[in-house]
């Protein structure tokens, strides 16, 4: 799939401004509206800054050993983080101040994740899933996974949530600690992504392929044959197109119609480094991709597979992340930068 980059540079993307942090940026976050951009370095402290300064509203000290994921609770009064500490932690995001510190189950959180509507928050750590409330309690330990669980989301619209572990997709009720249903599929999943009209969900995999599951129906389709494992999955807000790392080109599978089985992708060829990082925007059609290389760009791919703006980063791209309203981008870079970008391109 991937091809040479293309040599001719697009125009450049506006920077709005940039700070530089200590460490590596594992975790970029908007408040939901739009009051904080959280960012979390992988040393710990998780650095909450106001998006259209960059200034520096507050720095919570985040885990001990390293900060490994962030959520924020969907009226924005919570934000909840894991580590490699093995806690989770939700703090008061005007504060400051540590509202719970709670016990996951395993020596490394590898997800939390805030409900889109509720005041309830998963947590995923080895091989154990738990369901929390915003008060700190435990509403609901399930059965140990077979496996490391990989991913947790949830659906857009339906207080249901999938986790991944090697082997299966499991989907739960909060109310249940019995999955509602399971995808089974042999092999190791390292992400998955709900399509936002929750009818399809897809997994970035360790065998370099991208697997995609009807919900309605289980029935399934695989994208194999990407040079390298897919961790960077992100659907457009018609859940139509699916773009996908796993190389050095954007591929982007359009899934209406019949689906994309037997189809062509749109191929997005300027990086020339492995894709690290993508993001559509949360109304818009357009999509940000960031590479290893530190290129950052912003297409509309149902119109052209050139980029419509482009920058550099100082290093890795390890995160991208679309503002409510979608007017401005941040990226996190793995010398600790962030940088705002206003696209200035219409979809």
């Amino acid at each position: 799939m991937p091809g040479i980059a293309s040599e001719v540079k697009s125009p450049a993307l506006q920077q709005s401004w940039e700070t530089h942090l200590a460490d590596y940026v594992i975790r970029l976050a908007f408040s939901p509206h739009k009051q904080a951009l959280a960012a979390a370095c992988v040393g710990g402290p998780i650095h909450l800054l106001e998006p259209a300064t960059g200034r520096s509203l507050l720095t919570l000290p985040g885990h001990d050993i390293a900060t490994q994921c962030l959520s924020w609770s969907h009226d924005g009064r919570f934000l909840a983080s894991g580590g490699q500490d093995g806690r989770v932690k939700v703090w008061n995001p005007v504060s400051g101040e540590l509202l719970h510190n709670l016990p996951a189950g395993a020596a490394w959180v590898e997800q939390v994740a805030f409900a889109p509507h509720r005041l309830l928050f998963v947590s995923a750590a080895g091989r154990h899933l738990k369901l929390w409330n915003a008060d700190g309690a435990c509403l609901q330990t399930y059965p140990p996974h077979p496996s490391t669980i990989s991913d947790v989301q949830w659906q857009h619209h339906a207080p249901f949530f999938t986790s991944a572990a090697y082997g299966q997709l499991a989907t739960f009720n909060p109310d249940s600690p019995e999955p509602v249903r399971t995808f089974p599929w042999k092999g190791s999943i390292l992400a998955i992504a709900w399509s936002p009209d929750d009818a399809y969900i897809a997994t970035g995999n360790q065998d370099a392929s991208v697997h995609f599951w009807y919900r309605k129906t289980g029935k399934d389709l695989e994208m194999s044959g990407y040079p390298v494992k897919v961790r960077e999955l992100a659907w457009d807000a018609g859940s139509r197109y699916l773009a996908t790392g796993g190389s050095a080109v954007v591929i982007v599978w359009d899934c209406g119609g019949k689906g994309p089985a037997g189809t062509r992708p749109i191929e997005l060829d300027r990086h020339d480094m492995p894709i690290t990082a993508l993001a559509y925007q949360h109304e818009g059609a357009l999509l940000a991709s960031g590479c290893r290389g530190g290129l950052v760009c912003v297409w509309n791919p149902r119109k052209k597979t050139t980029p419509l703006r482009e920058s550099m980063l100082d290093g890795e791209v390890t995160q991208l992340c679309w503002a409510p309203g979608d007017r401005s981008l941040a990226a996190g870079s793995a010398r600790g930068m962030v940088r705002m970008f206003v696209p200035a391109v219409s979809s």
